[in-house]
């Protein structure tokens, strides 16, 4: 999504968190890559009112989004960092801290419901760009409680593997149970990625619904394996292994398939374009594939598309590499076909 072409109010920050992937295959709830170029953009400015106000978009074809601070993932997290920085008065005396407000405008370049951390990414610019009003006394690693607690007003629970990635960029492993407890893990090489995100809506809670409460014991031990050898893969910059392992789940993924009528599709038009692998991003319905060069990849998300749209359901695609800044000050465009 293009940047705001229309005159920002006075002293605004802006800032820009990426799209991320979640799951990756075997990693249920525990693993997470940022996204490079999509993502959410923010703007935010003081007010002399107190607390956090979310500003409509001056974009008529803007998706409409929670207007109440308290029900908005980049409002929350936004009033985390300014409700932090009074506590410690660790920002220079300002018109925020002695009793002013926030406003914030949301500018979405991350299709909602999509399942590629849409929430998570408004929440960690939201969070980022409230620390920068401050002058930024907080450096990324203390703003993962805001982060969580404003993915946790869209999901209903702090989940940490698109809130992470979005705030901290690059490979995460994250907690479950405490997402507060996560590594960040460092890709050697450049890692592009082909996207489509079918034009479905897929309920957060449907997706969960729909998992087994039991499993078979080889099929548990088997999907452990895979994430232990993708994870490894990951660190070597062995991407090819990476493919085989993400495609290896056998506990989360073949269940939420049913809820993607083009999946089947989608997947085998990736692999057919020599894509190293293909996978459902968190819930659905976005599926994603990578590949060993940017050119393969544009070919694999225009094969992806085409599967898509042959199975009934319109999708549109995206061409990018994985992400390793996170957060960070300014916008950023996306690289999308309609």
């Amino acid at each position: 999504m293009n940047a705001p072409s229309r005159a920002a109010p006075p002293q605004t920050k802006t800032a820009f968190a990426p799209a991320s992937l979640s799951n990756l295959g075997p990693g249920f709830d525990t693993l997470g890559l940022a996204l490079g170029e999509i993502g959410d953009t923010i703007e935010a400015w003081r007010t002399d009112e107190p607390g956090v106000r979310v500003v409509p978009s001056e974009d008529p074809s803007a998706p409409t989004i929670p207007l109440d601070p308290t029900q908005n993932t980049a409002a929350v997290a936004a009033a985390q960092v300014l409700d932090e920085a009074r506590r410690a008065r660790s920002s220079p005396s300002s018109s925020v801290l002695d009793g002013g407000g926030i406003a914030l405008r949301i500018e979405k370049g991350i299709p909602i419901g999509s399942g590629i951390g849409g929430s998570a990414a408004s929440a960690a610019a939201g969070a980022g760009a409230a620390n920068q009003l401050l002058d930024e006394p907080f450096g990324k690693e203390a703003l993962v409680e805001a982060v969580l607690a404003g993915e946790e007003i869209a999901s209903g629970s702090r989940h940490g593997d698109n809130a992470l990635p979005a705030l901290l960029g690059g490979l995460l492993l994250v907690s479950p149970e405490n997402p507060s407890v996560y590594r960040r893990l460092a890709l050697p090489a450049p890692l592009p990625v082909a996207l489509v995100v079918p034009d479905l809506s897929i309920l957060t809670s449907d997706a969960r619904n729909i998992l087994p409460e039991r499993v078979p014991r080889t099929d548990a031990t088997a999907t452990a394996a895979a994430l232990a050898f993708m994870v490894d893969a990951f660190r070597c910059g062995d991407y090819e292994t990476v493919g085989e392992c993400m495609m290896s789940d056998r506990l989360v993924e073949p269940a939420r398939a049913r809820l993607v009528p083009c999946y089947e599709a989608v997947r085998r038009a990736a692999m057919e374009a020599g894509a190293l692998g293909c996978a459902l991003t968190g819930s659905g319905p976005a599926l994603f594939a990578l590949a060993e060069s940017d050119e393969r990849a544009a070919a694999v998300a225009d094969a992806m598309q085409q599967a898509s749209r042959e199975a009934g359901v319109e999708a549109a695609r995206f061409v990018t590499r994985a992400d390793d800044g996170g957060l960070r000050r300014g916008g950023c465009a996306g690289r999308t076909d309609a």
